[in-house]
């Protein structure tokens, strides 16, 4: 196989679409891949989104254009080329629970990186360093939701918002986000155990 094919094949099969030279640097030289995406960018077989992450475009059928990639797409993309570990933090982490409806403009995440800040599109993708012990203490969804209720507060934690998180997860996801969240701060902890009480079907 060419090595166009070759790169096609490995993201299809990875299931990204996404992609940064990281994700297929063993397939051959620097060089020969860093040709191979040139040539493939002016053929429309990928675009480049911002400097060094690229994708394979997805027809919007409906809308008869190009869809445009999401921005968690983007960062985790940047999260494998740097080896980050990443969390959707803020406002952005609300929106990903359903709590809040306001699409962000600003996607924060909290990462073992250094702090980072990309641009695309009108979007913002902002990499706020957190220690390893915050980052690699809780699986992907107990930090998603330890961090929504830091940006809401201690005092602003209604029933609702406890129904509207339950909602999102199955019965052993919320006793596994119970069970690590032991060693975060006590307020989010009593109230990640309010997600055991809550009745979903009231």
């Amino acid at each position: 196989m060419s090595v166009e094919k070759d790169i096609l094949y490995r993201l299809n099969k990875q299931n990204i679409s996404v992609f940064t030279v990281n994700d297929i640097i063993d397939l051959t030289s620097y060089d020969n891949l860093r040709k191979s995406l040139e040539r493939m960018t002016k053929a429309g077989i990928i675009r480049r989104l911002i400097r060094g992450v690229y994708e394979i475009p997805k027809y919007n059928k409906t809308f008869n254009t190009i869809a445009a990639p999401s921005i968690d797409e983007i960062a985790k993309a940047l999260s494998r080329n740097f080896n980050w570990d990443i969390y959707p933090s803020g406002n952005y982490a609300l929106n990903i629970l359903g709590v809040s409806t306001q699409i962000p403009s600003k996607y924060i995440y909290i990462s073992s990186g250094p702090n980072r800040k990309y641009e695309y599109e009108g979007n913002t993708i902002i990499f706020k360093h957190a220690t390893l012990k915050e980052t690699n203490s809780f699986s992907y969804i107990t930090n998603i939701v330890i961090q929504a209720l830091k940006e809401l507060g201690k005092d602003n934690i209604t029933d609702e918002i406890i129904k509207i998180i339950r909602q999102k997860f199955s019965s052993d996801e919320i006793n596994l986000i119970c069970k690590e969240a032991k060693k975060t701060t006590i307020w989010i902890y009593q109230n990640i155990l309010r997600l055991k009480e809550v009745n979903v079907h009231e």
